[in-house]
């Protein structure tokens, strides 16, 4: 009889980073079909490795974008010399409800 080898008793392990488990729900599986095709002949785990970096490196995008375009308005609407009606701004009271 040979003897039992689990996964821990194997020698050479391929990375020396930690492994995470990821279910492959009907989301994850919708997904991963819709860039099959940019994947093609890429295992599996190799694809979503790469599409959490690029989700990552989208989100960090998103994000310093959003803060530009905060750090835009409050330049605009500071500014005096902008192009912002501040005029209407205090009368919006009066003016908004009008029918």
């Amino acid at each position: 009889m040979r003897p039992l080898r689990s996964y821990t008793s194997v020698q050479h392990m391929p990375t020396k980073h930690p492994r995470i488990a990821v279910t492959k729900d009907a989301e994850l599986e919708t997904a991963l079909a819709r860039v099959r095709s940019e994947f093609a002949g890429v295992p599996e785990a190799r694809v979503v490795r790469d599409l959490a970096i690029r989700g990552a490196e989208a989100i960090a995008a998103d994000e310093a974008k959003r803060r530009e375009l905060i750090e835009a308005l409050v330049e605009w609407s500071t500014n005096p010399d902008s192009s912002m009606d501040r005029e209407a701004l205090r009368n919006v009271k009066q003016t908004a409800w009008r029918t």
